[in-house]
């Protein structure tokens, strides 16, 4: 699979564990959210090879360049795309 910035991995969860390997390319942002309120992100590049993601946690992928190439093992069925617009955002104080 290859992410651009016009082609990239929108919020979603799944009832099934994710794993996600670099292939090559430019550097992409995973970010996850256990809770639907707060979110941490990390790089997947060279360093960071590969990656799960439990079940029932949501996530985003995009590149921070013009394309990256991942693997991923995303079952369709087993997916739930957030809105457009959702992002997670923590409560306040």
């Amino acid at each position: 699979m290859i992410i651009t910035i016009e082609d990239y991995i929108s919020w979603r969860k799944s009832t099934k564990g994710i794993y996600i390997s670099y292939i090559s390319g430019d550097t992409a942002v995973l970010s996850i959210s256990k809770n639907g309120i707060d979110a941490q992100s990390m790089y997947i590049n060279s360093s960071l090879k590969e990656y799960t993601i439990d079940p029932h946690c949501w996530f985003t992928i995009e590149t921070l360049g013009r394309a990256t190439e991942i693997e991923v093992n995303i079952n369709l069925r087993s997916i739930t795309i957030a809105p457009e617009d959702w992002r997670p955002i923590p409560r306040k104080p």
